[in-house]
């Protein structure tokens, strides 16, 4: 019964085809927006152990894992950049509907410039036939010359008043247009457009380069697994341990365990551990003093990990914010870490930095959603 009601409907798609027109099938915005949360949603419950196995699995099962991981990973990026792609194009096309309109604005400055130096020079002659009709001596012989140089002075006269007059009029026109700026936050509605084209166009080209380190970043995890021993049969290590080999002498217990290092500022290990925000003066920046931040670090093999929770405020409110972490363990200092939200589903970029009196120095650099605002914290350990 489906088949028999659908049968029409395809029909009417088909006319066009059936007539010889060409049929042009434009790509929904909605469409790729979908396509790509869907894509998110997949990686992120794709294999949610796969930093902790790492360097304790079979290589080869987590070989697999950490390639099936970044595809998923890639597939996210492609249908990112389709759906950004689609929003600089819809833009520009609208951008394009709008030049027009706002063309026929009157470029008053441009003209009444114009005609001012158009009435500096009509001054100039004008004192020019002035000096001449002083010059003309008096009588009958020169009475057609005094006469066609007064005509002249007059013209002149004449055409600055109406030069000043059309200069007043630019001046009102100016200050009508840039009332109806002002109106529009000081902008046409070109030049907001252009604003928003450049923030997606930034983030199109952000979308590029996160491809590649994405990219990078299970490769770094695949070379750990190559760069690992096998994984250690269970209880070898305690074994290997409380038996010493024949004629070997037992260590003196002051001996039996290595002093712990604790990390240096100038380490990437140093950033492991819990921090909180404290309220001081120059501690944050952004749309407005966090109410609670709480930052929580630590490293997986190649990885560094963790979770930033947070109440930020914003236009409408405070939001309360969750989100997972993730990026290349450095030796440096300073961190760039990848985070991703389920609620909403968001992704962005954010940076640590530790400074060498223990301060971290925490940023938002890059946010895909307004929920989640850009800004700085300055933490310290908890």
């Amino acid at each position: 019964m489906r088949t028999w009601n659908a049968i029409p409907t395809l029909l009417v798609a088909l006319a066009p085809l059936a007539a010889g027109q060409n049929v042009t099938l434009l790509p929904d915005i909605g469409v790729a927006q979908a396509e790509y949360h869907d894509a998110v949603d997949a990686w992120l419950h794709n294999d949610r152990d796969l930093e902790k196995d790492l360097l304790t699995g079979e290589k080869e099962q987590m070989r697999r894992r950490v390639k099936k991981a970044a595809a998923l990973r890639d597939d996210v990026m492609v249908k990112k950049g389709a759906y950004l792609d689609l929003i600089v194009l819809r833009l520009r096309e609208t951008r394009a509907h709008l030049a027009p309109a706002n063309a026929s604005e009157i470029p008053a400055t441009e003209f009444k410039k114009d005609l001012e130096a158009q009435q500096a020079r009509m001054l100039t002659d004008q004192e020019r036939l002035n000096d001449l009709l002083k010059e003309i001596p008096e009588g009958d012989e020169y009475f057609m010359v005094r006469r066609a140089l007064e005509a002249e002075r007059t013209s002149l006269i004449n055409l600055q008043n109406t030069v000043a007059l059309r200069i007043h009029s630019l001046d009102n026109l100016e200050k009508s247009q840039d009332a109806i700026r002002g109106s529009l936050g000081g902008a046409t509605e070109v030049q907001k457009l252009d604003e928003i084209l450049k923030v997606w166009e930034e983030e199109r080209a952000a979308a590029i380069r996160q491809r590649a380190t994405w990219a990078g970043l299970y490769k770094t995890m695949e070379q750990a697994i190559n760069d690992r021993s096998g994984p250690l049969k269970k209880g070898a290590a305690a074994s290997s341990k409380s038996k010493p080999a024949a004629g070997e002498r037992k260590p003196p217990a002051s001996a039996a365990a290595a002093p712990v290092v604790a990390p240096s500022a100038g380490n990437a290990t140093g950033l492991a551990g819990a921090w909180v925000y404290r309220s001081q003066p120059g501690a944050w920046s952004g749309y407005g003093e966090p109410e609670s931040v709480a930052l929580e670090l630590h490293r997986d093999g190649a990885l560094l990990r963790g979770t930033y929770t947070a109440r930020l405020p914003v236009a409408g409110g405070v939001n309360a914010v969750q989100l997972s972490l993730a990026g290349p363990w450095s030796a440096g200092s300073t961190v760039r870490l990848h985070w991703t939200s389920q609620t909403p589903v968001a992704e962005g970029e954010m940076e640590c930095k530790l400074a060498s009196d223990g301060r971290l120095f925490v940023e938002r650099i890059q946010s895909r959603d307004s929920y989640i605002p850009l800004g700085m914290e300055v933490l310290f350990r908890r």
